[in-house]
C-alpha cells in the first residue's frame, strides 16, 4: 500500500510542477508549486520520512511559497508581457532541463537500490545533529543570527 501512495504522490507532484512551469498566470503557477511541495511532503510520508515530510510542508509549503507569491505580486508583470521570447534561451533551457532529468533518472536507478531514506525520524536526525555535529550546528545558528541583525541594520538605514 505504501508503494501505491509513493507513486500516487510522485505523479501528483510531477503534474503540479508541470502546471507551475507552464501556467500563464504567475499566481496560479505559485499555487501549483504549493501543490507540488505538499505532494512531495506526502511522498516523504509514504516512504517513512515523517520529519522530512513535515519540514517540507511547513518550510517550503508555507514560508517559501508566501515569499515567492509576495515577490511576484510586487513585480510589474504588465510591463514584462510585451518582451519578446528569445528562442535560443528557450532551446538552451529545454536542453539543460532534459539533460538534468536524464542525469537524475540515471543516477537514481544506478545509485539507490531502495526508496527508503537512511534517516527518517526526528530521533534519527536529532542524534547526529545534537551530538556529533553540535559545534557546526551552533556556528551556523550564530551566523544566521548575525546575518539577521545585519539585514535589519542595513534595512533600517540612518534614522
Amino acid at each position: 500500500m505504501a508503494e501505491f501512495f509513493y507513486y500516487l504522490f510522485g505523479v501528483i507532484a510531477v503534474v503540479f510542477a508541470a502546471v507551475a512551469v507552464t501556467a500563464k498566470n504567475v499566481i496560479r503557477g505559485g499555487v501549483a508549486l504549493l501543490g507540488a511541495f505538499v505532494a512531495l511532503g506526502g511522498l516523504y510520508f509514504s516512504v517513512g520520512a515523517e520529519f522530512i515530510g513535515i519540514v517540507q510542508v511547513i518550510v517550503y509549503g508555507g514560508a517559501i511559497i508566501v515569499l515567492y507569491l509576495f515577490a511576484l505580486m510586487t513585480l510589474d508583470l504588465k510591463r514584462m508581457e510585451g518582451e519578446p521570447v528569445r528562442l535560443f534561451s528557450v532551446a538552451a533551457g529545454g536542453f539543460l532541463s532534459l539533460a538534468l532529468v536524464a542525469i537524475i533518472v540515471y543516477g537514481g536507478f544506478s545509485f539507490f537500490g531502495s526508496v527508503h531514506p537512511a534517516v527518517s525520524t526526528a530521533k534519527g536526525l536529532a542524534g547526529p545533529l545534537f551530538y556529533r555535529f553540535l559545534l557546526p550546528f551552533e556556528v551556523v545558528s550564530v551566523l544566521l543570527l548575525v546575518a539577521t541583525i545585519g539585514a535589519v541594520s542595513v534595512g533600517r538605514g540612518k534614522e
